[in-house]
């Protein structure tokens, strides 16, 4: 197996809080693609960040591609090995999405710079309709199709994901995710995500994480720890009802998005 995320012995809690979110965690995850999947509260959003080296942990070390976070603060020399599409990622520009995406192409890490990939990802992520407009003039789901496309042009080893595809249409989350994976794993980079949608979880996954609701975290195969039975014992319910749940969760972000993006 080729060890690209490796936590040893770590502990975390955030600072002026008692609560310990990871106590004495040693996990070593595999090069691919990888959901992390359980309920919320459980530690996924900070278990991405401690992994991306945006977090350092309390005490204990982890590594990414053999080299310790805490030597990768530097924001580019980190964002040669992993980069991170946050929950809500928005922002403002002065540029075109078109010009945009020609900047990240020639000042990433991808050789050699292929201006063909750029109207590849135009295509895929169906972005024909924006590209002379800014990220702020675009909507939501339109700018996580952009924000993904950005991703996979500037040429990190490892790309993290959380939350970044609820506000699509469900076709598009499909072929938004199938775009990706195809691309990670021709390319021989590893993708880790959160998205509160089993089915993709299920369908698009090598490895899935699964955070119990008592701390316990569950690493292996998505074939494996995405059953009926897996899910129900991490979850504390049926599986009807977390669908119900995953729904309402969906509905929740773009509610929130909507709030803060027009208030």
């Amino acid at each position: 197996m080729m060890k690209e995320i490796v936590f040893e012995h770590v502990t975390f809690q955030y600072p002026d809080t008692d609560s310990v979110i990871f106590d004495d965690l040693s996990l070593t995850l595999a090069r691919g693609i990888t959901t992390l999947v359980g309920q919320n509260g459980t530690g996924k959003s900070t278990f991405l960040l401690l992994a991306a080296g945006l977090l350092l942990p309390t005490s204990g070390k982890v590594y990414v591609q053999g080299i310790d976070t805490a030597q990768l603060q530097d924001e580019e020399k980190r964002q040669q090995y992993v980069s991170f599409i946050f929950q809500n990622m928005e922002f403002e520009t002065h540029e075109s999405i078109r010009t945009l995406l020609h900047v990240v192409l020639d000042t990433g890490f991808r050789q050699p710079k292929d201006e063909e990939l750029i109207q590849s990802l135009i295509q895929a992520f169906e972005l024909e309709s924006v590209l002379d407009h800014k990220t702020q003039e675009v909507s939501k789901g339109e700018l996580q199709r952009t924000i993904l496309a950005f991703s996979l042009l500037y040429g990190s080893q490892i790309i993290m994901m959380d939350e970044p595809i609820f506000a699509m249409e469900g076709p598009q989350k499909q072929r938004a995710m199938d775009f990706i994976t195809r691309f990670v794993t021709q390319e021989n980079r590893s993708l880790y995500y959160t998205v509160h949608n089993l089915d993709i979880s299920q369908t698009y996954s090598d490895y899935a994480l699964l955070f119990n609701t008592h701390g316990f975290i569950q690493y292996g195969l998505a074939s494996f720890l995405l059953t009926r039975e897996q899910l129900e014992a991490a979850y504390e319910i049926p599986l009807v009802f977390l669908k119900q749940q995953e729904r309402l969760h969906r509905g929740a972000l773009n509610s929130d998005y909507q709030k803060h993006r027009f208030n």
